[in-house]
């Protein structure tokens, strides 16, 4: 009996790849943790309480992705800086300690890594693992925000097509 649930797991997820991520993604942009590159940093903070990243769009009413906002980010803005006086090469001095950090546009991470409505979730789960993410914005062809897929999104899906095909399959 384990050997044939174990047949279901690989069959599924060999046709579960090949979905669009069309079919899964959370497509209400209206209630995802969206702000503006010039929100102030203490919205973001504000918006972060609840949720664990914030997309970053050109201006309000527009849904031109323009960067992404995570934990780790607020991590690195909010330590304590040490600069040491032999360090070689670019040194990040976004603080808001320093006073240099302000708005979103100040600490948001540029180059995102982005999925389209077209991509499969294979490819989205191997963009997920090359670059060690959870999370992806899934843009249109003009970079404009349309929704995301997560890790979870695509764990309870297949949790849903597994049950489903198991209930359905002689």
């Amino acid at each position: 009996m384990a050997e044939k649930k174990h047949e279901d797991i690989q069959y599924v997820l060999k046709h579960f790849y090949k979905v669009p991520i069309d079919a899964i993604m959370k497509k209400d942009v209206w209630n995802m943790p969206i702000a503006y590159l010039d929100t102030p940093i203490e919205d973001i903070f504000s918006i972060m309480t609840a949720r664990r990243h914030v997309w970053i769009v050109e201006k309000k009413g527009s849904t031109k992705l323009k960067g992404v906002i995570t934990e780790k980010d607020l991590l690195e803005i909010m330590a304590p800086k040490k600069i040491k006086p032999y360090a070689i090469g670019g040194i990040d001095i976004r603080s808001l300690l320093f006073g240099n950090v302000l708005t979103a546009k100040d600490i948001m991470v540029r180059k995102v890594i982005a999925a389209h409505p077209n991509d499969t979730i294979e490819e989205a789960l191997e963009k997920m693992k090359a670059f060690r993410i959870r999370r992806l914005p899934v843009v249109d062809k003009d970079g404009n925000l349309v929704g995301e897929i997560t890790i979870k999104t695509i764990i309870i899906q297949f949790r849903k097509v597994l049950k489903w095909y198991r209930i359905t399959s002689p």
